[in-house]
């Protein structure tokens, strides 16, 4: 917040610095009235409201990537639940997911052994601040490290303060987001079937829940060009849930190396295809799963 009572200059989704004025109303402050009431306890943890444009769209700061996406993928409906909330004169026209994110400071990821404890140390990573600085959101590997996490949360806290003196603004603990399971998917420019690619999904989304557990959310993975491309996408937003959970999607482009999910699944239509994204997968060490698709 800038010293004018002003949400000052953020950037924006599409990546663009903006230094657009976000303004605050008097509502914006009863946070519990319009925006825990229209998106749930859960969603509200993960994403904080900023502030307003001058166009009527209310910016919010998410607490992952993941979350990011989930919201976009939510906003109109989101939107539409608020303004059934806010007086006639104060409706949004849609919402914009800030990229920024509240940064960890270093000293904390330097130390996160000491304050966490050897056995969590590689379990529960820390990720974002939220609600002005003073929530540390974190990722878990499991059910396990999450609630233990949550139990030291008050020797956790007290470390931190310790550790980076008066001037620390973290106040709480935020439980963790279970770790998703996310696979990078390569699709064919030839499938044109969208039942076969559907079942794949399909199965994919059961074997990661008999892997991993039905608490992580999958993550699909793709590029932006095929027609399978479009199927990905489509499906995963079909299974959509008012509360927001199951499969979530999102495009990158084919020539970017991709992070290191936990699969990349290679749809083709011949034994010898080989996709761009398959292959920076393969370079990048990912485990590969192949399905040829007649």
């Amino acid at each position: 917040m800038g010293p004018d009572g002003h949400a000052g200059s953020w950037i924006t989704d599409e990546g663009r610095t903006s230094t657009m004025a976000l303004t605050q109303p008097e509502w914006f402050g009863d946070l519990d009235a319009w925006w825990t009431s229209a998106v749930g306890d859960d969603v509200a943890r993960h994403v904080e409201p900023v502030g307003i444009d001058d166009r009527g769209r209310l910016h919010v700061r998410c607490s992952s990537p993941a979350w990011r996406t989930q919201t976009r993928l939510l906003a109109a409906g989101m939107t539409a639940r608020i303004n059934e909330l806010l007086d006639a004169d104060a409706k949004l026209s849609g919402i914009i997911v800030q990229t920024i994110i509240g940064l960890v400071p270093q000293i904390i990821r330097d130390r996160w052994l000491d304050i966490v404890g050897e056995d969590l140390a590689d379990q529960v990573e820390p990720v974002s601040l939220g609600a002005q600085d003073q929530e540390l959101y974190t990722v878990a590997a499991s059910s396990w490290a999450r609630d233990q996490a949550v139990q030291r949360a008050p020797q956790i806290l007290a470390r931190i303060r310790e550790l980076i003196g008066a001037q620390c603004t973290i106040t709480r603990w935020f439980p963790s987001t279970l770790k998703p399971v996310v696979v990078l998917i390569a699709a064919s420019p030839s499938l044109t079937g969208r039942q076969a690619v559907e079942d794949v999904l399909l199965q994919t989304w059961h074997d990661a829940i008999e892997a991993f557990g039905i608490e992580h959310t999958l993550v699909l993975e793709h590029g932006c060009e095929t027609q399978a491309d479009r199927f990905i996408q489509e499906w995963a937003a079909s299974l959509q849930l008012p509360d927001g959970t199951g499969p979530m999607s999102f495009s990158i482009p084919v020539d970017t190396a991709p992070r290191h999910p936990d699969l990349c699944l290679a749809l083709t239509r011949r034994t010898d295809e080989t996709l761009p994204l398959e292959e920076h997968a393969a370079a990048a060490g990912i485990p590969l799963q192949r399905c040829v698709l007649v």
